[in-house]
């Protein structure tokens, strides 16, 4: 294969084939696109800044151990395009690679944290852990577990659910300011909302996004939750790979791109993207060497946030912000370090459960999975220690920014929900404890971000391609796609939606599919929101009693009481209010979404237009009116004593001018037309009596006047109107 120089040429444009393609950043989003488009016959050059692929997806190697990923992934069942990559490309099944999970576990803390921690260390005997555990609520069965799981309240758990049916059926646009909602935001305005409820939901997504519930957007959460209840009866919630991303998906990957003609280059950074009409320039850096230049027609960034927002502003010529001014708010987007810490010990633990599980209360919002129970390859070995990936959501829990210090702080806050675990005295301790460090691995490279959806991140994600600047385009799972949230599917919707972008404008290949994610419609979601609304009204006065006995069992203040008291009162009040909110929203799509409205849209839209442009132009007129009573107040108080003060209008008069002014505006043409005029009968002769009421009052003037003033022709006359805008044009 030739190599790039000789490929693409360093002798100029010229050069360049209008199918050339260079795509900066080899991770999921970049290997999706860079595959579609190689497989279509483009010549594609790959660049990668890491010495392998796959970017968060992608997985490191400890000194003598397995390789580690960077974290354990979840695959859902709605991530359509994952799975038709995986069964179409790679030749990858589920049944083979990947392994069901129906449940999560949440592991209790033990009483006395300090009693376990001492167990940990030789201390007296701790209690075993307890284990509470979390179903797919996809089937009624798993739903009444769920409920009695200890994991809250029963009515506090219908209420967990509960919101993500609401939150699901809710519509969102990040061109309305009020729906600009965090997902505790969205929380807090539904009345049936608990405490505990929402404290779970902010676990969740602690835990899974590294973002709280007061920072997450409603609209990008809103959007999972929809994916996700298209799924029942008793599908698993997600599968695992059976072994690390590199051995068991990169790997197959990128043998499927360079067998597809892709050219690939790792360990070679782009610092600068210069655009012209003709070609773009990258500057190019490999470790220890001098940056250099290189050509190429047609670019795809498909690199993390924090990285684009750099390139978009480097560049000695013309930036992409100089085309795009816009891109530079990308700068606002937010990630979040991931700490993960994969311990390989000496035994096997007891009580250590196969399924995901996060630790309750903990210090950093702490998860762990053992992969010796899901990885083939650790499987095969009968005397296989325990191996737990060590996740933690929120770096600055830790007060270090050293990595083994904080990566041992991690290990200490598990020995002491989990008393089998001995951590030593510090990492690496190997005469202490039953963690083999040799074989342990922190993840001490920042480079590798969590994007956080955050409610402002909907306003500064950037789309697949812009027309001004015809020859960049981007994919990420932070670029704007269906998916929404931060998620493996969401960086291949968006590296497909570069590659059809690309594929438009060259104008070579078939068009690239991309699967829509299966969801539940709007109406059927209102439909069980108000079929379960009663009973999430009835678990709300449920959590509320029970609240305030325990405030009563414990001795606080009455304010508490007197609080859940005036709250249940109110109860029925709100629900009534929700339920006419609910029934409203559903009668008004239901609606929209006829084939044959009764009434013909250009009519309605016509009217409405209108008759708004009616009320703008009264209000327009009476603010004149207004404006020139005011003038003639002030005026009347600073005159000489010789000068008469000006009548004021007569209610007549008004109401004459009122209706003249809204006459004229209604027969001015449309300022923007959209569409042509109504064949039929039109709204405007409709609204005439606006203009036969002003007649009306004109003539009624007229005779109640005559004599009184000056003949029209006098010189001296002048009609209302013609007084107010000559009035307004004084300065």
């Amino acid at each position: 294969m030739a190599t790039t120089e000789t490929r693409q040429g360093v002798s100029g444009e010229g050069a360049l084939r209008n199918d050339n393609v260079a795509v900066v950043g080899g991770g999921v989003a970049g290997m999706a696109c860079a595959l579609r488009l190689a497989q279509r016959g483009y010549e594609v050059t790959l660049y990668e800044s890491a010495p392998m692929l796959g970017g968060n997806a992608s997985s490191e190697r400890s000194s003598r151990g397995p390789y580690y990923d960077v974290y354990p992934h979840l695959y859902p069942e709605w991530y359509a395009n994952f799975w038709k990559l995986c069964k179409d490309d790679l030749n990858m099944t589920r049944q083979d690679a990947f392994m069901p999970r129906t449940a999560i576990k949440i592991l209790q803390a033990p009483p006395e944290h300090s009693a376990a921690a001492a167990a940990a260390t030789g201390g007296a005997p701790a209690p075993k852990p307890t284990y509470l555990e979390l179903k797919n609520p996809t089937t009624p069965q798993a739903m009444c577990d769920d409920l009695l799981a200890g994991v809250l309240s029963p009515p506090d758990m219908f209420l967990v659910g509960f919101f993500l049916l609401d939150l699901a059926g809710q519509p969102f646009s990040r061109l309305h300011m009020l729906q600009r909602q965090t997902v505790n935001g969205f929380f807090y305005s539904r009345r049936y909302a608990t405490e505990d409820s929402a404290e779970l939901h902010n676990t969740i997504l602690m835990d899974i996004w590294s973002i709280p519930s007061s920072d997450t957007s409603a609209a990008a959460y809103h959007a999972f939750v929809r994916h996700n209840l298209a799924f029942a009866g008793g599908k698993p919630f997600a599968w695992l790979l059976r072994g690390s991303l590199q051995e068991t998906l990169i790997t197959r990957w990128e043998t499927e791109l360079r067998n597809s003609g892709c050219l690939i280059k790792t360990s070679v950074e782009v610092t600068e993207v210069e655009c012209g009409d003709q070609f773009v320039q990258l500057t190019l850096k490999k470790p220890g060497e001098q940056p250099y230049k290189q050509r190429h027609k047609n670019v795809v960034l498909a690199v993390p946030a924090p990285a684009l927002a750099r390139l978009v502003m480097n560049g000695t010529g013309t930036r992409i912000v100089d085309r795009l001014p816009e891109m530079s708010e990308l700068r606002r987007l937010r990630t979040a370090r991931m700490l993960v810490v994969n311990l390989y010990f000496k035994e096997k633990l007891p009580d250590i459960p196969p399924e995901h599980v996060g630790l309750a209360r903990s210090r950093g919002y702490l998860t762990f999975i053992d992969i010796s129970q899901l990885w083939t390859s650790l499987q095969n070995n009968e005397n296989q220690p325990t191996v737990l990936v060590l996740a933690a959501s929120d770096f600055f829990a830790f007060s270090s920014e050293d990595s083994k210090e904080w990566a041992y702080m991690m290990i200490k806050e598990l020995a002491s929900y989990l008393p089998a675990v001995k951590p030593g005295n510090r990492w690496g301790d190997r005469s202490n404890g039953n963690i083999d460090y040799d074989k342990s691995l922190y993840q001490e490279k920042y480079d590798r971000r969590l994007f956080l959806n955050t409610i402002d991140a909907d306003r500064y994600k950037p789309k697949a391609h812009y027309p001004d600047l015809n020859n960049v385009f981007f994919a990420g799972d932070f670029c704007a796609n269906d998916v929404q949230m931060a998620t493996v599917e969401g960086a291949i919707v968006s590296g497909l939606q570069a590659a059809e972008a690309l594929r438009r404008v060259v104008g070579k290949g078939e068009e690239i599919a991309i699967i829509p994610q299966a969801a539940l419609s709007r109406a059927e979601l209102l439909a069980l929101k108000l079929a379960l609304l009663c009973t999430a009204y009835g678990a709300k006065a449920w959590s509320t009693i029970n609240a305030a006995l325990r405030d009563q069992a414990d001795r606080r203040t009455p304010e508490g009481l007197l609080t859940s008291m005036a709250s249940l009162s109110l109860l029925p009040l709100s629900y009534v209010a929700d339920w006419w909110g609910s029934a409203e929203a559903l009668a008004l799509h239901a609606l929209s979404a006829k084939k044959e409205p009764e009434v013909a849209t250009s009519l309605v839209a016509d009217g409405l237009s209108l008759a708004a442009r009616g009320l703008l132009a009264a209000g327009s007129y009476l603010q004149s009116v207004i404006t020139e009573q005011s003038s003639r107040q002030t005026g009347a108080a600073g005159a000489s004593p010789g000068q008469s003060e000006k009548p004021s209008p007569t209610l007549l008069s008004l109401v004459k001018g009122l209706c003249q002014a809204i006459d004229d505006e209604l027969r001015k043409p449309s300022p923007a037309p959209t569409r042509p005029p109504p064949q039929a009968v039109g709204i405007l002769p409709e609204l005439e009596w606006f203009a036969a009421l002003g007649r009306i009052c004109a003539r009624l003037q007229s005779a109640a006047e005559q004599g009184s003033r000056p003949p029209p022709g006098s010189g001296r006359y002048r009609s209302w109107s013609e007084h107010i805008r000559r009035h307004r044009a004084k300065p």
